[in-house]
């Protein structure tokens, strides 16, 4: 059996170093209730990294092999230990990841209050917060994600949109994972969203009391299930007033591109009289689209948006919106990921957090 490491061997580091602990297991070399060597102590005798020690032992203690008593050292696990050899490595750190699309945070004040509410509550846990944001190489190449390749975090946040295959990948990494703002049908995997149907209903009907028959639709990629539902709950409402769905008032494109999609509405052979876009950016630089082209928001055209961002109230004319409860959502996203850290074996749950019509100056009532 061995009992050294190759480091010319095409054996990740890690996976040598368990393997030699594990044939000291099985052999009688270590005895249930024997301390193993310190990390220490690997690192000066195989000549590698601490990193690729801990990643080892990690993956030890989740597998019942060995466990951890803080300040005294990591001991082979034996009966005797009962659930506590089982128990898992804790770090007491918690993964807040967002995608590039969403990021500089504190720039997106939606992102950022989530944030609020996500550090608030990790802290009165006991936790700290690691930031990272997902770019092109890591969405693509998840093995380069060092928050779970080095064993960094006890569980993630995930927030905002990211791709399925990502999403994917990180849960076959058996950890736990809370996505907030985001939703994922069948997945397995917690969610924590606005209530975006009845938002949008609310928001459709207003629309339709004020007289406006002919509602168009601006919408971000429908990959990202919020989006999805505020345009599902867009049809339905448009059904629910007794107005017709027409496809030519639905643009869809990037989220940030509110004002080209605003564009393509003015192509239209007849254009409609309110609009209803999926966010408050979206919704705010479609009316910079519409007053270029020399019209008025809302004599000519009203405007509504979704989120209530801070910039929704300081525009003019200040935007009617729906107001998400941000920092709530990311309170209620800490608070189900360290259930979930505690008990793995925990139902997914879909999270739905309230909304709130919020009526201000761009939308007007017809004669």
């Amino acid at each position: 059996m061995k009992d050294s490491v190759e480091k010319n061997s095409s054996v990740p580091l890690y996976k040598q170093l368990k393997r030699v602990i594990e044939n000291q297991v099985k052999s009688g070399e270590k005895k249930p209730g024997e301390l193993v060597s310190s990390e220490k102590e690997f690192c000066e005798k195989h000549g590698i990294s601490q990193i690729t020690v801990r990643k080892a032992i990690f993956e030890l203690v989740n597998e019942g092999v060995l466990y951890r008593i803080p300040g005294k050292g990591t001991f082979v696990s034996g009966p005797e230990q009962g659930s506590r050899s089982a128990s898992k490595l804790k770090t007491d750190n918690i993964g807040f990841v967002i995608s590039r699309e969403h990021h500089p945070i504190f720039s997106n004040t939606f992102y950022s209050y989530v944030f609020a509410g996500v550090e608030e509550e990790a802290r009165a846990h006991g936790y700290n917060l690691i930031y990272q944001v997902l770019d092109e190489k890591l969405m693509f190449d998840p093995s380069t994600f060092k928050l779970i390749e080095e064993r960094k975090v006890d569980g993630l946040i995930l927030t905002g949109e990211m791709s399925h295959s990502f999403v994917s990948n990180l849960k076959s990494k058996d950890i736990p994972i809370v996505l907030v703002d985001h939703l994922i049908e069948d997945s397995g995997l917690d969610s924590v969203v606005t209530d975006n149907t009845k938002g949008t209903s609310e928001m459709i009907k207003y629309l339709a009391d004020l007289g406006h028959e002919h509602i168009g639709f601006l919408g971000a990629t429908l990959e990202h299930g919020s989006f999805m539902e505020r345009f599902e709950g867009y049809k339905a409402a448009l059904k629910k007033n007794h107005l017709e769905f027409k496809e030519d008032f639905v643009q869809t494109g990037l989220l940030w591109n509110g004002y080209g999609m605003m564009e393509k509405m003015f192509r239209l052979p007849k254009m409609p009289t309110a609009i209803f876009a999926c966010n408050d950016l979206m919704a705010v630089r479609a009316m910079a689209a519409i007053q270029d082209k020399g019209m008025k928001v809302p004599d000519d055209m009203s405007i509504a948006g979704f989120d209530d961002i801070d910039m929704s109230q300081q525009i003019h004319p200040p935007l009617t919106t729906v107001r998400v409860q941000k920092e709530e959502m990311g309170k209620a996203g800490v608070k189900r990921l360290i259930q979930r850290i505690k008990n793995s074996n925990k139902r997914p749950e879909k999270i739905v957090v309230p909304t709130e019509l919020v009526v201000r100056k761009s939308c007007k009532a017809l004669k």
